[in-house]
Parts: structure tokens; C-alpha cells; sequence
């Protein structure tokens, strides 16, 4: 457990925690620092003999002794009353950062005087001056002691410029999911054998991860990687590059497991799909059986009154693959899909691996703008530059338009599928900026924060409904049946449970990518976890609750739902604020504001008044300090509000500002 949650548990201060700890003989340097059980112990001792009202802490020990998986079944239950009363300003903040950090902007963001951040580092041994660059370690020092985590932030989730536009079709990209020997890979075959373009340009076809077709003077773009996990995997990154998903379903074998989990994992994406009946021509072949299976999953054939487009084929064979090809264009039609030619290039890594004769080679499908060879980029943590792009027939390209596949060479390392390759302006700053998320990979990744329960009840008291995505497995198909029906019962109006994905078996690594790209919990009945999904669990930080009593299941997982509904909220006035003075900008005027009280924070709530009389009451749209944007400025300090759809403000008028809390019971 982390030393700031084990804080917030004995409702202490941090600074306290590392008071008592320095009692004790043990050292706290972190918030995020990680106490061992007995550690734990000996603090919650010594703050008993001080105080013996403090609450218990139940270490991990405990539950650790009540099951037998190395992942256990984590208690979902509410914390003592006396937790839930911790005051707000005794929380640790959290506030982002991107690289260099600077003497200047560490103060901004935590609003202070850049002096006292020079204060605070000689008092530690460290001289430095308002120019001075700190390492990320050098700027949590002073940020602990404000009761403040640093989270780094990559160039890329900086806003961005406005770019040009020039908005074009595109064609879409398709992946092809089923179950094993349904025909995934012989059809992806016959479509590409089929095709004229690839069979009159020549060439020798190779396995790059994706190929392009034309049919009726339109493009397709096929991934070259038949089944779901590819597909997740990559939308675990953050990213997505399918358009349209082509399920196929053998006509004489029906739905089978991994249909299902294809099913779940295109539907957790929102990715539309058309339905592929391959093998009509077995002699055993039951179409409308097929057809009467995938219904009870959602998917209703058009034919009768569904929404979901059904094509019979043999790959084998060959036939209805034009009317199959004819249908994925209309749905792409419908979808009006469409990329920026004139956008900054970006594309996104389907697949990488390492040539002995080439080096480092990745598969880009291109998202937007034109890619050429000569253009430098950087991909997650590498960088590199164009040396020569090839198509799947081995042919060099000299430009690369959205939605097209294409393989590179001339990267620093291999880069992982699902990360985005993003042009800039020249090698140096392309390493500059990998090297830069190096660093904040590094130290996210040494004080992250798994996703767990507790998240979600914080995101109880912070939305009007919240949605609970789960991944069921049982190891029975009764188990699995009765769970979900309880399951289904348990969801209230301001808190919905949604199972996106229930089988029978062991929890795989399949069924941990889903959980990260759809932020769902596991949910384990009877069940065990695969050696490999062990390690990704660990990796990812993924929360799994394994049990083998349905009471305690359902028990739990209701006392999440129903006892962390929204609470009442109340506005409270946070801070007292003067016109100065006004500017006059082209899109409005600026009130240049001097904080006399308290603070104004940029999602503040506003009334202005002028002579004691309110005279307006809406919203900030922007908060300012030194044209840099910011998010909240405190009491002595001058700052530029933008209001939103008001202007009519006048030197002396005074802004109140106002926040949203948690009505104390």
C-alpha cells in the first residue's frame, strides 16, 4: 500500500505520516512510496498508543490468508464512516508536467512564488536559480511539500496547434475475427488473389500485417492478422485503426467460444459488423441455425428487421466474395469516413519486428496527412527517419495517402503495435521527444496508480450515472448463467453493471487486453489464471476479483452499487476577485483580475456583482497568468479571465467564485 492512501486511511496529513514513520526509524520519501505490511503495523501501533480512536487498517495480509489465488478476491466494500469524513484539503493533488520542467513552471503549477521553490531545494542541499531545469525527482521534492504527486506528460497530449484542413474520403480498414478453422485466413486469401490491382501491379505478395485492395474504383484495407487479440491489443494503446469487423461463422459449425469473445470484443469497441456465413458449401451446412445462434448475441440479420448485414460465402470456392466486398463498401459509405490530407502525419503500428538485413521494420496504417520517405518521426519511446516504405508487394512507395499500408524502415528500435508514429519537423526533435517519454514512462510507470475500486467510486460521486464493465468467467455453464442474471438484477438507476464479456474457463490473456481496453473488472468464479495472464495482470494493473462463493460475489459487488450512490452537492464560495482592469482581445475582452481572497479556479462557477448586486452568473472559459493558461491562481496574485458569453464587465466589479462539494452527512 502507498504511503499517501495509508495517510488518508488514519486522516493524517502526509507530512505526518513521515513524522511518525521518522519515529519509528523508517524512512518515507514518496507519496507513492510502498509500505510493507509490517511497517504498516508499526505506524498504525503507534498511532493507536497516541490516539486509540484511530481507525484500524486491515493490511493486505488479511485478505491474502482468505484466498488462494496469487491475485485475491479485494474486499469491495465501503470504508469506516470516519474515512469518508476526511477533509478535502488534507488530499493529495495531482498535477501534470511535461519535460523540460523549469523553476518557473513547477511554481506556476503549484502556485507559488518561484522563490519558494529555490528556497525549498537550498534548504535541501541543491542550488539552482529561476532558469534552472529540474530532474522530475528534484520537483517532487518540492511538490510533497505541498501534499502534491507530479504526473509527466508526453509533448503529444499538449494541446495542439490548429492545423489545416483538408477533409477527403478514406478507405476503410478491416479486420476479420472467429473462431479457429471458420475460414479467417483463406478468406483474407482468396479476397487478395481476387483482387485485379494486386494481380496486374505484379510483384511477389508479403506478409507485412495489412494489404490493400480496389473494387468498383474504391479501396479496402484488410489487416493481414485474422482474430480479436491483435484487434484488442491495439486498442488497449489508446488507439484504434479498425473501421468495419468481418465476422465469420462456419455454416456447418455455428458459434463456438471464441465467436462469442469476437462478438465482445468488437461490441466493447463499437465497431460495426458485418456477419460472414462461410462453408455453404458443406453439405452439412445450417445457415438459418447460424443465423438463429447470433441472434440471441444482438446480431439480428436485415432480413429480419435487424440492423446487422449477413453474407453467405465460401472462401474456398470463391463465391459471394464480390457481394461481400460490395456490402463492406456500403456500410463504409454509411459511415461517411473520412481522414485530414493536410493534417500533421500520423499513423498507427499494426505490426513490428526485427529484419536481420533491414533492422528494426514496422507496419503503419496511415491516419492522416501524406506520408513521404525522408520524413522524421518518433513512435511511443523511438525515433527514426523514412529511409524507404514499401506496400504489401514489396514495391517502394513515395507517398503513403490515410488508410493505406505500409511497411518502414529506418527506426531506432522496434516500436510496439498500437503506438502512434507521429511526423515532426526533423530527427533531433523526434529524439528528443522519445527520449523524453523514456523518462515519463519511467517515472509514471514508478508511481502509477492501478485502476481499482475505490476508482470507481470516485467516479460515483463525480457523474450522474456510471457504468461498470465486467469480464465474467466460471467454471461452469450454471455458474456463468445464474451470476449474470444476479449481476444484471443488481444495477440501480444511477449505477448500471454492463457485462461486456462472460465465458466458462480460466482467465487468459485475451480476457485481460479486453479489460484494459474497455476499463472493466474481472470477475472470477471457480476459475484460475493463466500463467500469462498472470504476468499481464501484473503489467497492466488490472483489477481481478476471484471467488468461489456466490454470495460473497454478488454481496460485494451489490454494496458497491448501491452504497456509493452520488451524495448531494453544495456550492461553497472558494475566493473573492477585482476587476482591474479590461483588454480587448480579437475574439472579446479579458478582465485582468487581482485575487483578493481565497482563489479562482478555472472550472469555477461564477457571479459577478457590481455595487453589492449580482449582475451575471455563468462560467470561466479561460483562466490566465503570463499568457500561460492555468488552472487555478490564489490570493495575491493577478490573473486574465475570459467569461463565457459575458462582456459586459467594468473596472471594480467583483467576481465570486464558486465550487461543487460533497454534502457532509
Amino acid at each position: 500500500m502507498k504511503a499517501h492512501e495509508i495517510a488518508k486511511i488514519f486522516n493524517i496529513t502526509f507530512k505526518k505520516l513521515k513524522e511518525i514513520a521518522q519515529e519509528l526509524n523508517l524512512s518515507i520519501n514518496s507519496p507513492n512510496q510502498k509500505l510493507s505490511d509490517e511497517q504498516i503495523s508499526q505506524i498504525e501501533n503507534l498511532i493507536n498508543q497516541k490516539n486509540s480512536e484511530k481507525p484500524t487498517l486491515q493490511t493486505e495480509n488479511h485478505t491474502k490468508q482468505q484466498k488462494q489465488e496469487n491475485i485475491q478476491n479485494i474486499e469491495i466494500i465501503e470504508k469506516p464512516t470516519e474515512i469518508e469524513k476526511i477533509e478535502t484539503k488534507e488530499e493529495i493533488k495531482e498535477i501534470e508536467l511535461s519535460l523540460p520542467i523549469t523553476v518557473d513552471n513547477l511554481a506556476m503549477a503549484l502556485n507559488i512564488h518561484p522563490n519558494q521553490v529555490i528556497q525549498i531545494l537550498f534548504s535541501k542541499g541543491h542550488i539552482i536559480n529561476r532558469n534552472s531545469t529540474l530532474e522530475p525527482q528534484l520537483a517532487e521534492e518540492v511538490a510533497i511539500e505541498f501534499n502534491t504527486l507530479i504526473k509527466l506528460k508526453s509533448r503529444e497530449e499538449e494541446k495542439i496547434e490548429q492545423e489545416e484542413e483538408l477533409w477527403v474520403p478514406r478507405a476503410p480498414v478491416v479486420t476479420i475475427m472467429g473462431h479457429v478453422d471458420h475460414g479467417k485466413t483463406t478468406l483474407l486469401d482468396t479476397i487478395r488473389k481476387t483482387n485485379k490491382a494486386n494481380l496486374e501491379a505484379g510483384g511477389i505478395t508479403q506478409h507485412i500485417g495489412a494489404y490493400q485492395i480496389e473494387f468498383l474504383n474504391k479501396k479496402i484495407t484488410f489487416i493481414d492478422t485474422p482474430g480479436h487479440e491483435a484487434f484488442t491489443t491495439i486498442r488497449a494503446r489508446g488507439t484504434m485503426v479498425t473501421d468495419i469487423v468481418l465476422l465469420v461463422v462456419a455454416a456447418d459449425d455455428g458459434v463456438m467460444p471464441q465467436t462469442i469473445e469476437a462478438i465482445n470484443h468488437a461490441k466493447a469497441a463499437g465497431v460495426p459488423i458485418i456477419v460472414v456465413i462461410n462453408k455453404i458449401d458443406k453439405p452439412n451446412a445450417n445457415i438459418d441455425r447460424v443465423k438463429n445462434q447470433l441472434v440471441t448475441y444482438g446480431l439480428i440479420p436485415e432480413e429480419w428487421g435487424g440492423q446487422t448485414p449477413f453474407v453467405e460465402i465460401s472462401a474456398k470456392m470463391g463465391k459471394n466474395i464480390n457481394t461481400l466486398l460490395e456490402i463492406i463498401l456500403l456500410v463504409a459509405e454509411l459511415m461517411d469516413l473520412k481522414a485530414n490530407l493536410a493534417g500533421k502525419p500520423e499513423g498507427i503500428v499494426i505490426e513490428s519486428k526485427l529484419d536481420k538485413n533491414r533492422g528494426p521494420v514496422a507496419t503503419i496504417i496511415v491516419k492522416k496527412g501524406i506520408i513521404k520517405p525522408g520524413m522524421a518521426f518518433y513512435i511511443g519511446k523511438t525515433w527514426g527517419k523514412i529511409r524507404a516504405m514499401y506496400n504489401e508487394r514489396g514495391q517502394q512507395l513515395k507517398e503513403a495517402l490515410p488508410s493505406t499500408p505500409i511497411e518502414i524502415i529506418g527506426i531506432a528500435q522496434v516500436p510496439t503495435a498500437g503506438e502512434k508514429l507521429i511526423v515532426v519537423e526533423n530527427e533531433k526533435i523526434a529524439k528528443e521527444i522519445a527520449l523524453e517519454n523514456q523518462k515519463i514512462e519511467e517515472y509514471n510507470k514508478k508511481f502509477s496508480k492501478p485502476f481499482s475500486i475505490q476508482d470507481i467510486i470516485s467516479k460515483l460521486h463525480n457523474s450522474e450515472t456510471f457504468l461498470i464493465n465486467i469480464i465474467l468467467k466460471t467454471d461452469t455453464q450454471g455458474s456463468l448463467e445464474a451470476i449474470k442474471t444476479a449481476i444484471e438484477k443488481i444495477s440501480t438507476d444511477k449505477v448500471k453493471t454492463n457485462i461486456i464479456h462472460s465465458a466458462i474457463g480460466n482467465i487468459s490473456d485475451s480476457d485481460v487486453l479486453l479489460a484494459k481496453a474497455s476499463n472493466a473488472i474481472i470477475i472470477g468464479f471457480n476459475t484460475k489464471i493463466e500463467v500469462n495472464a498472470k504476468k499481464l495482470i501484473e503489467k497492466e494493473n488490472i483489477p481481478v476479483y476471484i471467488y468461489n462463493i456466490i454470495y460473497e460475489l454478488l454481496e460485494n459487488l451489490k454494496k458497491l452499487v448501491e452504497g456509493k450512490i452520488k451524495p448531494e452537492e453544495i456550492e461553497v464560495e472558494i475566493g473573492e476577485v477585482q476587476i482591474k482592469q479590461i483588454f480587448k482581445i480579437k475574439s472579446g475582452k479579458v478582465a485582468g483580475c487581482y485575487v483578493l481572497n481565497g482563489k479562482i479556479t478555472r472550472d469555477s462557477k461564477i457571479i459577478i456583482e457590481r455595487n453589492r448586486e449580482k449582475i451575471f452568473e455563468g462560467n470561466i472559459e479561460s483562466l490566465k497568468r503570463f499568457q500561460e493558461d492555468v488552472k487555478e491562481v490564489i490570493q495575491g496574485y493577478e490573473c486574465g479571465i475570459k467569461i463565457k458569453d459575458f462582456q459586459d464587465f467594468q473596472v471594480g466589479d467583483i467576481i465570486r467564485a464558486f465550487i461543487k462539494t460533497i454534502k457532509e452527512n
